[in-house]
C-alpha cells in the first residue's frame, strides 16, 4: 500500500492500494541549478489511463529561467489523453492575466479565474527584455510556457471554498 497526503491523495482518492507510480527528476540543464522537477506517473487500475503530475520548485533567487521553463516544456510531451498536471511553487506573478490561447468558447466553459491584484503583483510586460530572476519575469515565463503547452492556471478558477477550508489562492492586501 502507497501513503499519500495532500495533491496526489486529493486526485486518486483514498483507496490507493493498487497504485503504481514512476518517479523522475531532474534539474535544469547542463549548469547547477536550485529549481526542481519532479514526475510521477500514476497508474490505477480504478483509471484507463496515467495521470501525470509534475510537482516544480522554482527557487527564488537562481538565475537559468529561460532553461529551466525550456526543460518543463520539453517533458510535457505526454499522451494527449493522459492528464497531465503541474503543480508546486513557481515563486511567479500572473495576477488576472488570462493565458492567451484561451478562446472565447473556452472562458465560457471555465470559471473566471481570481488572481492577485495587487498591481506590484502583475506579470512583466510580454515585450520584456528582463532577464533578472524576479517573480514578475517568472510569471512571464511562465504564462509563455502554458500559452505554448495550452494548459491553465487553475488557482483562483473554481468558486470560493466554504468557510471551514483554506483557499488555494491566498489574497495578499493591495498595500502589501
Amino acid at each position: 500500500m502507497h501513503l499519500l497526503s495532500g495533491a496526489v491523495n486529493s486526485i486518486l482518492g483514498d483507496d490507493c492500494a493498487s497504485l503504481n507510480s514512476r518517479r523522475s527528476a531532474h534539474s535544469s540543464g547542463t549548469s547547477p541549478s536550485l529549481h526542481q522537477r519532479v514526475t510521477w506517473s500514476l497508474s490505477s487500475p480504478f483509471y484507463n489511463d496515467a495521470i501525470h503530475l509534475t510537482g516544480v520548485y522554482m527557487f527564488p533567487n537562481e538565475g537559468n529561467l529561460e532553461e529551466f521553463y525550456d526543460t518543463l516544456t520539453a517533458h510535457s510531451n505526454h499522451l494527449c489523453h493522459e492528464p497531465h498536471i503541474y503543480a508546486g511553487d513557481f515563486n511567479a506573478y500572473t495576477a488576472e492575466e488570462i493565458e492567451s490561447h484561451i478562446t472565447p468558447l473556452d472562458s465560457h466553459a471555465l470559471f473566471h479565474r481570481v488572481g492577485d491584484t495587487n498591481p506590484a503583483h502583475s506579470p512583466a510586460s510580454p515585450l520584456t527584455t528582463a532577464t533578472a530572476p524576479a517573480a514578475d519575469f517568472r510569471g512571464r515565463l511562465l504564462l509563455n510556457m502554458l500559452n505554448s503547452i495550452e494548459f491553465i492556471i487553475t488557482n483562483g478558477r473554481f468558486p470560493c471554498p466554504s468557510p471551514n477550508h483554506s483557499p488555494y489562492t491566498i489574497f495578499r492586501n493591495p498595500n502589501t
